[in-house]
């Protein structure tokens, strides 16, 4: 058995039910250790079914399937200059939100 939160054990299922449903180049740009390793961490007894007729952004899926799959985009699919504009934000915010919380706490 493995260690993993329920959470992100679900957060697993879904997402490799997705890549199936991905263009097989895009999914190759993901390394394989981490597919490997979502394997062994995903619910066998959670069953998410992939809807056709909707997009990926459109998936009833958990909060922590969306933020694998956006970092997904932002590490192996976005071009440079996206990933650089992706990265400037976390970082901006990262900034903002550690801001926040010093203020809260004086």
């Amino acid at each position: 058995m493995n260690n993993y939160d329920l959470d992100y054990r679900i957060a697993c299922t879904e997402v490799l039910e997705i890549l199936k449903h991905m263009p097989k180049k895009q999914v190759e740009k993901i390394p394989r250790n981490v597919i490997v390793s979502m394997e062994r961490a995903k619910r066998y007894d959670y069953r998410f079914k992939f809807d056709k007729s909707k997009s990926v952004n459109n998936q009833n899926i958990s909060k922590t399937a969306k933020k694998i799959l956006s970092e997904f985009y932002r590490d192996y699919w976005a071009d440079s200059v996206v990933k650089k504009m992706i990265l400037a934000k976390e970082k901006f915010d990262q900034r903002n939100n550690s801001n926040g919380e010093d203020e809260t706490v004086a």
